[in-house]
């Protein structure tokens, strides 16, 4: 394999969360770690909680800011992590745009705390525990974060690098992800982990490359239990000034804990074939077109395969990856600019809307549809989209018939092949059915209701409505693939 091979190259990427603003201790292991990775010349991303960064300044840990701003690349983790109510808590109730507004109101004093402190908007965000969410996209592209860094079993594409909401996620926890977490407790953990990569390198090797993702918690360096469960779970909030501070570990395992990281960096760094990036670098390696131009033959190929299959799912076209919420605006503008002007466009303005906010289903009392009404349709659908930035829940062609998204694609694309064929269509065309798959294939329930189960939420919490627009917004799901 060439070193330059991007589409064949193994990244590996290191990324903490900086989150314990309850043990003066736990400032000392960022440090400690930074020397190693500057050691073996290996970048890091810490995504820091806003409160521990104001931590760290009562604490007058000036050398430790002044360590990760010299070397680290700086993510944003939330304002005050596990501090109730807690992001699941206050939009379960919420669809992705105004659940990304009251994240915004409550989460942007760290945004605006670590902005302050590096001196640049951070290069990525990611949920504190279990919670991920698809309303943290929406607002991550109003304040210019462009990578989602963390790991879930929610969404998650053969455990590879993906784009959602328009937003690249490094975001894996299977088969390609280490957690150095607790494992110097055992004194042979270390080997186990050197194991796990090499494993992990070889099979990337031999499939064609990937991402490997390696996490640490700094503040398990020093603590037997995490700081949060001990203040802030099942709904508590212990107040500031009667925090609980964990116990710590013996020296010995203190001691450990940093002698092992070193070794694993040296281990890892060891692979020529390994290229280890930040959360800044990997937008380099996984560069994508949210808004694109396609021509009438680009317009054939996707509805010949939308058509042939009666599936919605993305489409490779040449090197690119175009997201279900891609291709219905296509189409749709493809409908109507012929709408507009009665000839075929040649060229169709591409963009990639946010997918639908709510659910629905679709209402049919006749078999068929006037092309008048559904080219109508498309034309009002072009210019929703156009102004609301994301697509309709449903539509209407006609008093009988109301369509979700995925049935009017079908129809639309069915239209699309008539007309690109030079023939005048039929005053009425039959109604095609379409299924949306991608829900189906890699959104996992019951990784949601594992992330329900995080000791910091309340027993018995459900918050339905955050699965039901996740599997919304994966309209917008496509794979990441290295440039």
């Amino acid at each position: 394999m060439g070193k330059n091979d991007s589409k064949n190259k193994i990244y590996a990427y290191i990324w903490f969360d900086v989150e314990d603003y309850v043990t003066p201790e736990s400032n000392d292991v960022p440090l400690k770690a930074i020397n190693i990775l500057k050691k073996y010349r290996v970048p890091v991303t810490m995504k820091l909680v806003g409160e521990k960064v104001r931590f760290m300044k009562e604490q007058k840990r000036q050398d430790v800011i002044a360590a990760i701003k010299g070397f680290a690349d700086v993510g944003f983790h939330t304002d005050a992590h596990s501090k109730h109510p807690i992001v699941y808590q206050y939009i379960a109730n919420k669809d992705v745009l105004s659940g990304a507004k009251e994240i915004k109101r409550r989460e942007g004093p760290g945004f605006l705390e670590l902005k302050r402190t590096f001196g640049y908007v951070p290069s990525c965000f990611g949920h504190a525990g279990t919670q991920w969410a698809p309303h943290y996209y929406p607002y991550m592209k109003e304040v210019g974060i462009p990578l989602y860094l963390d790991a879930t079993d929610i969404v998650n594409i053969n455990d590879s690098p993906y784009w959602y909401c328009g937003v690249l996620n490094l975001n894996n926890t299977d088969k390609n992800y280490i957690r150095f977490d607790r494992s110097f407790e055992d004194p042979y953990g270390n080997q186990k982990l050197k194991e796990r990569f090499e494993e992990i390198h070889d099979r990337l090797r031999h499939s064609g490359g990937g991402a490997i993702s390696i996490l640490w918690h700094p503040h398990t360096g020093i603590n037997k239990v995490y700081w949060d469960a001990l203040n802030f779970s099942e709904g508590k909030n212990t107040p500031k000034g009667k925090y609980i501070q964990p116990e710590q570990y013996p020296s010995e395992i203190k001691e450990r804990a940093i002698s092992d990281f070193e070794n694993l960096i040296k281990f890892g760094s060891s692979f020529k074939d390994v290229e280890f990036i930040s959360a800044s670098d990997a937008i380099r390696v996984y560069p994508r077109k949210l808004d694109t131009v396609v021509n009438r033959n680009d317009i054939r190929k996707i509805v010949k395969n939308l058509t042939r299959k009666g599936e919605i799912s993305f489409f490779k076209l040449g090197d690119e990856y175009l997201s279900p919420s891609q291709i219905f605006t296509a189409i749709v503008n493809f409908a109507a600019a012929y709408q507009k002007s009665g000839k075929v466009p040649v060229k169709i303005a591409v963009s990639e809307p946010l997918g639908p906010l709510s659910p629905s289903k679709s209402i049919v009392k006749k078999k068929d549809v006037s092309v008048v009404n559904l080219l109508s349709a498309a034309r009002r659908i072009s210019e929703f989209i156009g102004a609301k930035g994301y697509m309709p829940s449903k539509i209407r062609i006609e008093k009988s018939v109301q369509l979700e998204p995925s049935d009017f694609l079908g129809t639309i694309s069915e239209l699309s092949v008539t007309l690109m064929s030079g023939k005048k269509p039929d005053r009425r065309i039959p109604l095609r059915h379409a299924k949306m798959i991608l829900a189906e294939k890699y959104v996992d329930k019951s990784a949601f209701k594992r992330a329900l189960e995080w000791k910091i939420l309340p027993k018995g919490f459900t918050a339905p409505k955050i699965l039901e627009q996740a599997k919304l917004q994966t309209w917008t799901l496509v794979p990441a693939l290295a440039k």
